[in-house]
């Protein structure tokens, strides 16, 4: 009797372990790649959406703010540290012209003429064509990268009749003020402190299209999780709602997130709208542009096509359907 009992104790301390193995194999950190002046996946977090969303599944999703932005996203989910994150159609078509194999979910944020052009305080500089010989300031790769030269190629300007300068946006934004250089594109929270400087704006993203910012995930990943990526999506379109309900809210608690002075916030939240989809003129056609604008910069060759960026199933099989 005593060695029985002690054999089934045995058995059920066993039991114990082994399930307890099922369920750490089971867990599954997911990191989300976010950048500093987006709203949507930091409400999101804040809401507690994700942990809601993901009760009782074993996924953690971790969302990781980078600094510098889109192609610290693309360097990190490369590496293989990021399997999900929100960037710009410019880092994400060059990463995919350089075999990274991402695709891109749905459309997050959306910007008509949230993106600027300025010239400094005392420049004398009106318009894009009296930037010739100047120096201007912009994240290469980035989504401003390409609005700079586009604004250039329609002022009938080509990237040899000015000096751009890669820098990070909060390096381009002192330089602009300093006066170290002429121009700079600049973009929601720093369109204040441009503002305050004294500099003017020159033009903006409604002269050279629609910017986008997309949920994108590594290939292989998206591929194991379905369920993660679909999930993710239904945050994300949760947050969106709560977001549009509440905007003073918004302002207030990302503020104190990211310790950002609430009208500087009020600015970076309005240069910018935010809508989960797929529809062609916020989905497909923006990132389409980028593609065919590298491919006439000679950047990329024409072996990528289109349909090898875009994957619109996840959204579909999330049964989120715009209002």
């Amino acid at each position: 009797m005593k060695n029985r009992l002690i054999s089934l104790l045995i058995a059920a301390v066993l039991a114990v372990v082994f399930l307890s193995g099922i369920a750490a194999a089971e867990e599954l950190e997911v990191h989300l790649g976010d950048q500093p002046s987006f709203f949507i996946l930091k409400i999101a977090d804040y809401n507690g959406y994700f942990t809601e969303e993901f009760e009782g599944t074993g996924v953690k999703i971790v969302v990781d703010n980078f600094v510098n932005q889109g192609s610290a996203i693309v360097e990190a989910m490369n590496a293989g540290n990021v399997q999900l994150g929100v960037i710009g159609t410019m880092p994400l078509v060059t990463a995919d012209a350089n075999g990274s194999g991402f695709k891109a979910l749905a459309s997050v944020n959306l910007s008509v003429d949230g993106f600027k052009l300025y010239a400094g305080a005392g420049k004398g500089i009106t318009t894009v064509e009296e930037f010739k010989g100047k120096k201007i300031a912009v994240k290469f790769s980035s989504n401003e990268h390409e609005m700079l030269l586009t604004l250039l190629a329609k002022a009938g300007l080509g990237d040899t009749d000015v000096e751009i300068v890669n820098m990070s946006a909060d390096d381009s934004l002192n330089s602009l003020i300093t006066g170290d250089v002429d121009g700079a594109i600049l973009k929601g929270d720093q369109l204040n402190a441009a503002n305050a400087s004294g500099a003017n704006i020159v033009a903006d993203n409604s002269q050279s299209g629609l910017i986008g910012n997309y949920l994108i995930g590594r290939e292989d990943f998206i591929t194991a999780h379905p369920e993660v990526v679909t999930g993710v999506l239904k945050v994300l379109e949760k947050a969106r709602i709560w977001i549009d309900e509440n905007p003073e809210k918004t302002v207030d608690i990302f503020a104190g997130l990211t310790n950002t002075d609430k009208e500087v916030t009020k600015t970076s939240f309005e240069s910018r709208t935010r809508s989960i989809s797929i529809d062609e003129d916020k989905f497909a056609a923006p990132i389409n542009r980028t593609l065919e604008f590298l491919k006439g910069q000679g950047t990329i060759d024409d072996s990528l096509k289109l349909e090898d960026i875009l994957d619109p199933s996840y959204y579909t099989n999330a049964g989120i359907s715009e209002k």
